[in-house]
């Protein structure tokens, strides 16, 4: 009788334990996955992130409260934010595989830079934005070289942000207007993140207090590009040399079609005078 109720206390107490992890994991899965979380993301980066807590949860995903990635020198960060939110594709995860499916940032403030020979770096590309969200597919493979590339499609927006970097700051003087970087109210872009290492833009819009931008191109992993895009402005916030230039136009808002090449620390910027002059004929024939 003695045996028969120690049989039954243990196999109740071990039932009773195997429920209690089973019930945590799914109600409250971080208190198991916050340490793998954090091992898989110092793997990720090489040990150049930082946060100040994780949380995990079936439906809401992985969340990182302010977070910081560093360049690759480890000193100035690369990527700060407030508050992240990204869902893994869960099947491919229990594989060991990493497939973005979404991505929600918050008080985001991005860096690229790349050195010169001289030695002096450049800022290329940077953004600031309260908002950032991710829908789509994004993993990443290694090349034929052997370097990890993001591979996927998707769809990128931004809300209330600011711009820098070479870029921006070339089609900027490119229109006779000055400034320190763009301010943009949203900023939305479809991608696709190829395996040899390009990524293609298309319906990117954005629009801004100094002009409206339409772009669609190709950056290469060598850090050029080609884009065709539109600069959308009305008269008003034309530069003098602008003015001088297309001040005859009888329509108060030009959208001015210009090319974009080169390389991103030393960017060109061409008008496309063939199509901008069709433009602005068909205007003044239509009475625009």
């Amino acid at each position: 009788m003695s045996r028969k109720l120690l049989g039954i206390v243990i196999g109740g107490s071990i039932g009773g334990l195997f429920f209690i992890f089973i019930m945590t994991l799914l109600f409250n899965p971080g208190i198991f996955l916050k340490s793998k979380i954090k091992e898989a993301l110092n793997r990720a980066s090489k040990g150049r992130s930082q946060v100040e807590d994780i949380t995990f949860g079936w439906k809401r995903g992985i969340g990182l409260t302010n977070f910081i990635l560093l360049q690759r020198d480890g000193k100035a960060p690369a990527i700060k934010a407030r508050n992240v939110r990204l869902k893994l594709a869960l099947m491919p995860l229990l594989r060991g595989q990493y497939i973005l499916r979404e991505l929600e940032v918050t008080e985001v403030d991005m860096a690229k830079k790349l050195p010169f020979h001289s030695g002096t770096v450049a800022n290329i590309f940077g953004v600031k934005a309260s908002q950032l969200a991710f829908t789509g597919e994004l993993s990443r493979v290694k090349d034929t070289k052997g370097m990890n590339r993001p591979v996927g499609r998707g769809n990128i927006k931004l809300e209330d942000g600011f711009l820098t970097g070479e870029i921006i700051l070339a089609l900027m003087r490119g229109l006779g207007q000055s400034g320190e970087g763009y301010a943009f109210e949203s900023i939305s872009t479809n991608f696709e993140a190829r395996p040899e290492g390009q990524v293609y833009l298309s319906n990117f819009l954005a629009r801004g207090s100094l002009f409206d931008l339409e772009l669609e191109g190709l950056f290469q992993p060598d850090q050029t590009m080609d884009c065709n895009a539109t600069v959308i402005l009305s008269k008003e916030k034309m530069g003098e040399n602008v003015q001088k230039i297309f001040g005859f136009s009888v329509t108060n808002t030009l959208r001015i079609p210009v090319k974009v090449q080169g390389s991103l620390s030393r960017p060109k910027i061409f008008i496309k005078t063939e199509s901008l002059m069709d433009d602005l004929l068909k205007g003044i024939f239509k009475g625009k």
